[in-house]
Order: structure tokens, then C-alpha cells, then sequence
């Protein structure tokens, strides 16, 4: 038998469960299958346990050790924990956390995940004011910006459990998650801010970005832009290819 077809049997009969292993290709038959493969699931099991109770270590705090142990042990066995790779397992805890009813719990957890998210992503340069010291008004306009692979927006329903170890999100709107250089920066974003990076999920001049606020908007839109390139939140459109 080929490797390829082992491996895809084996992996059918730890993903699908006993009535998917196959007797004749395991010594010792099928029960010492089954037994091999419950260490093996306890071993995943376990390791996921561990792998939420590191990324969310301030929600674990916020809903103390019992009930996050409850929540996190139910949530690895649905069908969006199992379906997502290791370093993925807790994609869809905050959508799980809120569907059970954790109002205050769901929003923490998303902005911990969106902070992983923003430490793993790729590197790019970030557009520093500097930039456009020499440019006239025409090419500033014209000039193409993109979010920063590392930029998140994290809900405000976070900052208020956040509030204490990070004073300057008391009463944000949203979370402005960047990583400009090596470390993770957080910032407090305004409704204005929060567009414009929904905006920028595709390359725009920022003429075409002030000019999305209307007239009397533009000044609030040039101070959230200006706001998000201090940040380090966005690039020259190109810039996360190395293009110029």
C-alpha cells in the first residue's frame, strides 16, 4: 500500500472515529487500534487545551478558571476547532464564546486572537509623514496606500476589560492593533479610523480616501489618516511585495 494511502486512511479514522478504522492495517487488530488512537486523541486534545489557554490568557482571567476550562473543553470538540490546523485552533472561539452567551468574555477573546494574528503576520515597511515632505498637494493626493499585513481592528466592547492594563482605550470605539517594527502596539481607533482601514482592504489614493467622508468630513478623515500612518497601520500600495 502506497504511504499516501496510509496516511490518508489513518487520518480518516482519527478525524471520523472507530467505524472508520480499518482492522487489517494496524498490529494487534482492531482493538489495539482503538486503543492507540484514544492516547492519540488525548494527546490533540490535550495540546489544544493548552494552545487556548495560552492565547487567551486574559480572557481565561476575565471568566475565571472554571468556566473557561468548561467553555474550551466543549469548544475542541465542534466541527470549527477540529476542522483548523494547531496554530489555528482558536479562530472561531470569540464566534463560540458569544453564541454561548458570554457578552463580555466574546469581545476580549477576539481582540486576543486579532493580536496573534497581528504578531504572526507578514512584515512590511510601515508609511512614515516623512514620506511626503517633498511631494506637492497633486502627488500626495495620488499616492496609493494599503492596510499593513499586520493591522487589526478589534472591537471597543474589549477596552473596557482592557481599560486597566491599557488606560488610554478607556472609552475607544475600536482597537487599532499594528506592528510596525518587531513589537505588537495598541491603540485606541475612532469610528473614522475604523473606515478608512475598511477602506483600505484594497489599494486607494488618498485623495479617493478623504474625498469618501464627503466635504465636510475631509479634515476628520485627514486626521484619522494621519492618526493610522503614526500608528504604522498602513503602506505604500506595493510596499508588502518590496515594490516601489
Amino acid at each position: 500500500m502506497r504511504l499516501e494511502t496510509l496516511q490518508r486512511r489513518m487520518m480518516a479514522a482519527i478525524g471520523g472515529g472507530p467505524r472508520f478504522v480499518e482492522e487489517r492495517l494496524y498490529v494487534g487488530g482492531l482493538e489495539a487500534a482503538l486503543r492507540g488512537f484514544a492516547v492519540h486523541a488525548n494527546t490533540i486534545s490535550h495540546a489544544r487545551l493548552v494552545a487556548l489557554e495560552e492565547t487567551f490568557s486574559r480572557t481565561r482571567a476575565l471568566l475565571g478558571e472554571a468556566r473557561f476550562n468548561a467553555l474550551s473543553r466543549a469548544f475542541v470538540e465542534t466541527r470549527e476547532a477540529t476542522a483548523q490546523p494547531h496554530s489555528g485552533i482558536g479562530r472561531h472561539f470569540a464566534a463560540y464564546l458569544e453564541e454561548a452567551g458570554e457578552a463580555l468574555a466574546a469581545p476580549l477573546a477576539r481582540f486576543e486572537w486579532l493580536w496573534l494574528e497581528a504578531y504572526h503576520a507578514a512584515e512590511a515597511q510601515p508609511l512614515a509623514l516623512a514620506e511626503f515632505a517633498a511631494l506637492d498637494e497633486a502627488t500626495v493626493l495620488a499616492t496609493s496606500l494599503a492596510r499593513h499585513p499586520a493591522t487589526r481592528i478589534a472591537p471597543g466592547e474589549a477596552a473596557t476589560a482592557l481599560a486597566e492594563e491599557i488606560p488610554s482605550l478607556e472609552g475607544a470605539s475600536a482597537i487599532l492593533i499594528t506592528r510596525p517594527v518587531a513589537e505588537v502596539a495598541i491603540n485606541p481607533a475612532d469610528e473614522a479610523m475604523s473606515s478608512l482601514l475598511a477602506l483600505l482592504e484594497k489599494p486607494r489614493p488618498i485623495g479617493n480616501l478623504l474625498a469618501s467622508r464627503g466635504e465636510q468630513g475631509s479634515e476628520a478623515a485627514l486626521a484619522a489618516l494621519i492618526a493610522l500612518i503614526e500608528a504604522g497601520a498602513v503602506i505604500r500600495a506595493g510596499k508588502e511585495n518590496g515594490e516601489c
